[in-house]
């Protein structure tokens, strides 16, 4: 019979492996207070599949060897739930839980722990996968509930590489959940991410409800096969990254995704560092860190990037793929940058999606919209000429299922204040430092808005370009405020109407502009402030058009334009030509005659 207050020591000469049969500890009891580990000629302990376990503490004398404790697949409760104290190892070796099966859900884990329990100190390793990771599918479960801790211990989760039977549905990979109020501590893990062509199927770390990282640490490796995803971590509902350290791997195969922390519901960045790393090899994807990508439905809420970090890196010589980045793609809520600190490194390769970047963006039709708060978005050079510099972009757009012959415009229908917003935050654009290099970039594309945004590009040194704030297509100026430095730029050459601003500043800079049939006029609407003798345009002609010789074109409009003149204005030549200004009350024109 069990004992409800018994504490037993297993015996040096166990009769056999399973922790659930009597004749292997000293009381000839299993123990439910303290299980204790000393000496011992059997150091594999199993688990029936048919009965469970509870323990209070389990204590490892500093005698004992190195113990193994597998857990295979189980029914609906724990083979072993741990809900006193929790792990003591006084030995000066590794002790080790292998929960080695399949897995349903974060609520069925075949090891648990709760109540107080702790996982214990740094000699604790536990691994979560597969029964086989060639020939096996999915993983067993590891969960953490109430206030439980992961406390200092190793973790390494893994998934196999078959895919589930068809007659089973898509089951999780190994996974370590956080539930309730637990906590990962100081512990660390290791997440492996797809093995085969299961490509959904993935290790994971997981927190739910108001589970926090704490000071835990997070090393999310890039995906091995082609689709296949890296390893996650998630967070969903209230959790919280805290002080975390987090780094995410890109992928190291041709078309496989990066290590990935995801951020649901309404869940939270908090404190934490996020290091997303460029892709091994050209066509792989680069380590992400995402906000309201999965479900559940938020509505109006979504989650936040907290106070945290995210450092988004370029690609290299050597690292080849696509950029680390950092997703608000709102899919399923509204996710803010909150007061975060963004920083996307440039890359040493040519390709756009090769440089670190932060995105922001929305695909209609839907109500969600992200916002950028009042982080600070700081976007690097180029490392190298040709390369591609760091970027953050806001982007705007429409699900090709929901095109039809003659029904709606979804972008021009679409509600102007519902769309991907730079907010209140600040957007720093650093110039090349290397010949040629060009400058950081912040972009507005689509019917995106730069909200109250501050936009700052500085020049370049060195023979480097300046950086660059772009907006495009139907994108909205907002009342943000813009400040040029050098031959730092804000290019609208590509806009297809007019478009206002709060402000712009110049200590230097450069407008870049079209001139032709669309007639695209910058207006700014508390007025123009110039630190520098004058103000530099560039313009070109719209593709297949040239510039009409009669026409004044309108450029810019200021209320305060008339204390201006118009000799502080100044052009390139187009076809030899040199450009004309003048005001007209609050207009700025330009002329091109011959």
């Amino acid at each position: 019979m069990k004992n409800q207050e018994s504490k037993a020591i297993w015996t040096d000469g166990a009769e056999t492996e399973e922790w659930n049969d009597s004749r292997n500890w000293d009381t000839q009891q299993v123990p439910s207070t303290k299980a204790i580990f000393s000496k011992s000629k059997k150091t594999l302990i199993t688990f029936s599949t048919l009965e469970t376990a509870k323990i209070d503490e389990i204590e490892f004398t500093p005698e004992a060897p190195s113990f193994t404790f597998l857990f295979g697949s189980t029914p609906s409760k724990p083979a072993l739930t741990i809900e006193g104290y929790g792990i003591v190892n006084h030995s000066k070796v590794t002790q080790s839980f292998v929960v080695a099966g399949t897995g349903a859900n974060f609520k069925f884990p075949q090891l648990k722990f709760a109540n107080n329990a702790t996982a214990g100190g740094h000699e604790m390793t536990y691994h979560s996968g597969p029964e086989s990771l060639e020939n096996g599918y999915g993983g067993g479960i590891i969960g953490f509930a109430d206030h439980a801790t992961a406390g200092s211990a190793n973790f390494v989760v893994r998934t196999g590489k078959q895919a589930p039977p068809k007659t089973e549905r898509s089951t999780v990979g190994g996974e370590v959940s956080f539930s309730d109020y637990s906590t990962a501590e100081n512990a660390s893990f290791i997440i492996y991410g797809s093995l085969g062509i299961d490509g959904d199927t993935f290790g994971n770390t997981v927190f739910h409800d108001n589970a926090t990282a704490a000071h835990a640490k997070f090393t999310n490796i890039g995906g091995t096969v082609a689709g296949g995803d890296g390893g996650n971590t998630q967070f969903y509902g209230s959790s919280n990254a805290a002080h975390g350290l987090f780094h995410n791997y890109g992928g190291t195969f041709y078309k496989a995704n990066g290590g990935d922390v995801a951020f649901d519901g309404i869940a939270d960045g908090g404190n934490a560092h996020f290091h997303n790393y460029p892709a091994s090899v050209q066509g792989g994807n680069g380590g992400v860190t995402s906000f309201n990508n999965n479900p559940p439905i938020m509505g109006q809420q979504g989650a936040s990037a907290g106070h945290a970090f995210y450092h988004n890196y370029g690609a290299t010589t050597e690292k080849t793929g696509g950029g680390g980045h950092t997703e608000f793609t709102a899919k399923y809520g509204c996710p803010t940058g909150a007061k975060a600190n963004f920083i996307n490194y440039g890359s040493m390769i040519s390709g756009k999606s090769s440089a670190g970047h932060t995105i922001f963006s929305i695909n209609l039709p839907t109500d969600n919209f992200p916002t950028a708060g009042h982080g600070t978005y700081r976007n690097q050079p180029a490392e190298a000429s040709g390369g591609a510099p760091g970027f953050t972009e806001f982007a705007v757009y429409v699900d090709k299922d929901a095109i039809t012959p003659n029904g709606p415009d979804l972008m021009a229908d679409h509600p102007k204040d519902k769309v991907p917003t730079a907010g209140k935050g600040t957007f720093l654009n650093f110039g090349g430092s290397i010949p040629g290099a060009e400058g950081g970039l912040t972009s507005f594309a689509g019917i995106a808005s730069a909200g109250d945004a501050l936009l700052i590009a500085y020049g370049g040194l060195n023979g480097g370009k300046g950086g660059k704030i772009s907006f495009s297509d139907q994108a909205q100026g907002g009342n943000a405020k813009i400040q040029l430095f050098g031959n730092g730029t804000l290019d609208l050459g590509w806009l297809s109407q007019n478009i206002s601003i709060g402000s712009l500043e110049l200590a230097g800079g450069i407008l870049l502009m079209e001139l032709g049939r669309k007639d695209v006029m910058l207006q700014v609407s508390e007025g123009l402030i110039m630190h520098s003798i004058e103000m530099t345009f560039e313009f070109y002609p719209v593709k297949g058009e040239v510039i009409d010789p009669s026409k004044w074109y309108k450029v810019l409009s200021a209320p305060n334009l008339g204390t201006f003149q118009a000799n502080q204005f100044s052009g390139n030549e187009i076809d030899g030509v040199k450009p004309c200004f003048k005001i007209e009350g609050e207009q700025l024109l330009v002329n091109y005659k011959s």
